[in-house]
């Protein structure tokens, strides 16, 4: 397996309007090396004749994977079963990366027994301005797993962005898939995988470099969308899998926060939600955990 380099994985849904951008983020980067796995997730407008077009081999290594619509979990999880590379770092298209993150996550490589390696995060709003995640603990830099997963949980106070070995990465999609058995698409798939990532990792390094969330008014969880209530059924897994450690009473309090939320969602977008008897059954599911 690779050390020198990490993996860096992008799934790709229509992003013709940000490729351009994010392939000059992974240009600036002081450090090239890492290899790109594109993972183009069934788009339908040009992302993929443009990635071909704007791409050379002698800027950075990278592979292009193209497959039927399956989601960026899944999407992610193809490609990590591929890498060469022991570290895996995931960035979305629509985000962006400081140019020192790649060589100060190779830094910390080279020089730590590292499961893995978290960032700053600054996260924009629909205005437009940035605002930096707060993190739980700013006097230090190196946590152990379970604390990063303790602060995950009732609102992120450590990034879930990072860059994580592959064999953590792997033994996380296990464990969600013998709760998601049939491997659905339940939005924030990701946000699980994170949490899981931080429940088996023994070290994890926070570094100076910056993960830009960019807002995205066409994502998923941003526009209305009339599956926003299947985020029930991971804060169900969630509970599941967590409700041995001694986090219970955050975890319940994630599970009530997330079907609170579903809640004022619909009686926000009531007019414009179909299927509301499908809803309120989910509601009723998760109540039970309760």
């Amino acid at each position: 397996m690779d050390i020198e380099k990490i993996a860096i994985i992008t799934p790709l849904f229509n992003e013709e309007k940000n490729i351009l951008n994010f392939i000059q983020c992974l240009v600036d980067q002081k450090n090239k090396n890492f290899h790109v796995y594109f993972i183009d997730d069934g788009s339908t407008d040009s992302t993929v004749s443009l990635l071909n077009q704007n791409l050379k081999s002698n800027i950075f290594s990278y592979t292009i994977i193209s497959q039927k619509n399956q989601g960026a979990a899944q999407a992610r999880l193809n490609a990590i079963k591929i890498v060469k590379e022991e570290y895996c770092l995931i960035i979305d298209c629509d985000d962006s990366i400081s140019n020192d993150m790649i060589n100060n996550i190779i830094n910390v490589i080279k020089h730590s027994k590292v499961d893995t390696i978290v960032f700053d995060v600054m996260m924009q709003d629909k205005s437009g301005k940035y605002e930096a995640l707060p993190c739980f603990d700013e006097s230090r830099n190196i946590y152990n797993g379970f604390e990063c997963l303790e602060n995950s949980i009732g609102g992120w106070k450590i990034s879930g962005f990072m860059c994580t070995k592959k064999n953590i990465f792997l033994k996380s999609y296990d464990l969600y898939h013998t709760l998601n058995t049939k491997k659905e698409n339940f939005l924030n798939n990701d946000e699980i995988i994170s949490r899981l990532n931080f429940l088996h990792s023994e070290k994890v390094i926070k570094i100076n470099s910056i993960y830009y969330y960019q807002y995205n008014p066409n994502s998923t969880t941003k526009k209305i969308n009339q599956k926003m209530h299947y985020i029930i059924n991971n804060a169900i897994i969630l509970h599941k899998l967590l409700n041995k450690h001694p986090i219970q009473n955050k975890i319940d309090k994630e599970l009530f926060s997330t079907l609170w939320g579903i809640k004022k969602y619909i009686s926000k977008n009531n007019k414009q939600i179909q299927e509301k008897q499908e809803w309120v059954c989910s509601g009723f599911v998760a109540q039970t955990y309760l």
